[in-house]
């Protein structure tokens, strides 16, 4: 029986629009409920703008698994803080600044709870477009933010960020991770944190075995999360990398709503199971 799903959201649960179908995710979340199972979605992106895109969704079994894995919120109150210490934001920042190649041509933004920070004199276009997804962007100097840094985010024009990935991995040794988030993205977080260990704590939490986890999705940083969890579908339009670690592929594209229709029909099934 299905006691946690965890699911990637752009590409994923959400369409290109950025929507999912609030009446049957209400559903699906009153189905699991009735099971004493836990909704988790996972996403590179902040918490509040997480809550927006699900606004005015509430449920207490939906949790929202935030900057790949830095924050964890449940019920409104964050039960793991997974924010870098001061001295990995400045050994980053030093790295920046030294002109390490790999962050050569990156736009950098910091994403705390509450802001997101980038530097200063960065042109107004590419600020009105990155405010779309973190909340409160404000232009400064980097080396003065003091509001405790979740994650860093790496962006490079024309989408060459997943050359990078290992280039960083290699340069900060464990003490930072990249992911590569998609959409020519990096997120950098602490070593210890990523989506599949937000898995793990989830499941520490509430006593859950790995055959009880159903994970969904479609992105680099997906990969692991897909591997810790008993039953792991890749999205119809994952590239293939991406399908060839996961055990299925959902039967409809995040444009119709494959992650929706694909626990449908898990749960139909897990009912009747319990019926027999």
């Amino acid at each position: 029986m299905i006691k946690l799903v965890v699911t990637d959201m752009n590409g994923t649960l959400l369409n290109a629009a950025q929507q999912v179908d609030h009446t049957r995710l209400a559903r699906l979340l009153q189905r699991l409920a009735q099971q004493q199972a836990y909704f988790a979605v996972c996403s590179g992106n902040q918490y509040r703008h997480l809550r927006e895109v699900l606004a005015p969704l509430t449920a207490d079994n939906l949790i929202y698994v935030a900057e790949n894995g830095a924050s964890i919120y449940w019920q409104d109150q964050q039960i793991f803080d997974g924010a870098l210490t001061q001295q990995q934001l400045a050994d980053f920042l030093a790295a920046y600044h030294a002109q390490v190649p790999a962050l050569q041509h990156a736009y950098v933004i910091l994403t705390g709870n509450e802001r997101s920070y980038t530097n200063q004199g960065v042109a107004p276009a590419l600020l009105a477009q990155a405010s779309k997804f973190y909340a409160n962007l404000q232009p400064t100097d980097l080396t003065q933010v003091t509001e405790p840094i979740k994650k860093i985010s790496l962006a490079y024009h024309g989408g060459v960020a997943a050359e990078h990935v290992t280039a960083l991995n290699d340069y900060f040794a464990g003490e930072l991770v990249a992911h590569d988030s998609g959409y020519g993205v990096i997120d950098v977080v602490r070593g210890d944190v990523s989506k599949a260990a937000a898995v793990a704590f989830l499941q520490q939490r509430w006593q859950i075995t790995s055959a009880e986890v159903a994970a969904f999705g479609d992105g680099a940083n997906d990969i692991e999360m897909l591997q810790v969890a008993g039953q792991s579908y890749a999205m119809q339009n994952a590239p293939d990398f991406v399908k060839a670690v996961a055990q299925q592929v959902t039967e409809l594209d995040a444009e119709h709503a494959g992650v929706l229709a694909t626990l449908e029909q898990l749960l139909a099934v897990s009912k009747k199971s319990q019926e027999q």
